[in-house]
């Protein structure tokens, strides 16, 4: 993969996403991982949408967050 393809923003949330997933013992990342990465970035076009949408990127991280705590304690390796 070509990450010099991508935007700035879109690098950024890619190695998020990878530190994510090695930070819940994942052996790979997931769309979980990119999407918690996404919602995270203050500045990110998806926070911004969803703000439109009159949905709470926060509230929608959380609840990715706790899915991925979930999947580390069964053991799940991604």
């Amino acid at each position: 993969m070509d990450l010099n393809k991508y935007t700035q923003k879109a690098q950024e949330a890619i190695y998020s996403a990878q530190e994510m997933a090695q930070g819940h013992n994942h052996s790979q990342i997931d769309v979980e991982h990119l999407l918690l990465a996404l919602l995270q970035q203050r500045e990110g076009v998806v926070p911004q949408i969803l703000g439109k949408l009159g949905l709470a990127p926060e509230g929608i991280a959380q609840e990715v967050e706790e899915e991925l705590n979930v999947r580390r304690s069964r053991g799940g390796g991604g």
